[in-house]
This record gives structure tokens, sequence and C-alpha cells, in this order.
């Protein structure tokens, strides 16, 4: 169920998504609220785990010359709350990383909002390329998807970052309408392209009204 915080008697302001501090510092249970994409069927070598870091739980992924893809079904009225907020620490960026080569398309970190009508925004932490690239792989596919770079290099490894974005502007730029409720939200890390490794830690992620 998703957690809601209500300002008295009126609309939804915030929408939490994270729910780290509900499971035991271990591996987290991918049977319940958060699970593998439905295309996921490889076994990961090291699973999402919950682990403590600055006084608090927070999700670690870690990946080996893999792809790890976890997320969780919700729905969000992005015209109610179109801000997404997020907390994210990488510790080990993949060798190379860079999303504009197909070749090489692996980062530490990603956040992926799904929208109905088979569209996403994934929202990127990248090795190589700058802030602000933005490309879209899957023109040609049945689901398209957009992926952002909002944070790049290693400048401010193994520290927390906090990004906030507007997701509803996000998706008219780039997909040149109105968005449609978000049915999904995901979290990711890549190292399957460039046969490296990664490690991002997660913490806060919700979405805001403003």
């Amino acid at each position: 169920m998703v957690t809601a915080l209500t300002l008295g008697a009126g609309p939804v302001s915030t929408v939490r998504v994270d729910n780290w501090d509900a499971y035991p510092i271990g591996p987290l249970d991918l049977s319940a609220m958060w699970r593998r994409y439905a295309e996921e069927r490889t076994t990961f070598k090291r699973p999402p785990a919950i682990v403590q870091d600055d006084g608090r739980p927070v999700l670690q992924l870690m990946t080996d010359g893999e792809a790890m893809r976890i997320g969780r079904t919700l729905k969000i009225d992005p015209k109610k709350t179109p801000w997404l907020v997020w907390e994210w620490k990488p510790l080990v960026l993949p060798a190379g990383g860079d999303v504009r080569d197909p070749k090489r398309n692996d980062q530490a970190g990603r956040v992926m909002v799904v929208f109905k009508g088979m569209k996403g925004i994934q929202y990127v932490w990248d090795t190589t390329a700058p802030v602000g690239t933005e490309v879209r792989p899957d023109e040609l596919e049945l689901f398209q998807r957009a992926l952002i770079v909002v944070r790049s290099g290693s400048r401010d490894l193994r520290q927390w970052s906090r990004e906030r974005r507007n997701v509803s502007e996000d998706y008219r730029r780039v997909f040149g309408e109105a968005p449609r409720p978000i049915k999904l939200v995901g979290v990711e890390s890549h190292s399957n392209d460039t046969g490296s490794r990664t490690s991002m830690l997660f913490g806060t992620l919700r979405f805001e009204g403003r």
C-alpha cells in the first residue's frame, strides 16, 4: 500500500515510495511489495539488500557484469504530485559506462518512472556522459523510454546526493504530450554492457506536490 502524507483534510501532498525501514537488515524480500521486473529471469549474484548507512536503513544494489532492476507498482497522478525526490549514494561506478553508447550503456544507478501507455523516464547517474544528456534508445520498440543524466562521474562518489525532478514537465518535453498516470517506480543498477561492477545506495524516494 502506498504511504501518503497529508496536510489536514486537503489533497495528498506527498507519496512515499521507499519503505526500507519496514525490512530487516539483509537481503530484500522480493516476493511482496518490491519485485523484479516481469522480464527478469536470471539469479542475482548479490541480491538487493537493506543496509545501515548514515544511521538509517537504505537499499543497496550491487552488480557484477549484470543488470539489476526492481520496482513496485503503485498509482500516482503526476498532476497532483509531479515532483520526484530521491537520494542516492554511488560507491562503485561501472568502468567506461556511457549512456550515449549502446555497447556501454551502464550506470550505477537509475530511477525508473513508468507511465500508463508504455512509456517511461529513467533518471541516471552516468560514468561519462555529461549532466543533461538525454537519449531515447527504444524508438522502434513497444515500450518507449528516455534516459536523462542527472549526475555524472566520480566527483560525488561515496556521498549522498539529493535530486528533485518535475516528471510531468520532463514527460511533456520528451514525449510531446500530457503525462498519463504513473503505474510503477523502479530502481536499477547496470554493469552488463561493460562487464564491470557497480554499487549504489538508495535512500528517500517520494513524490511531492510542490
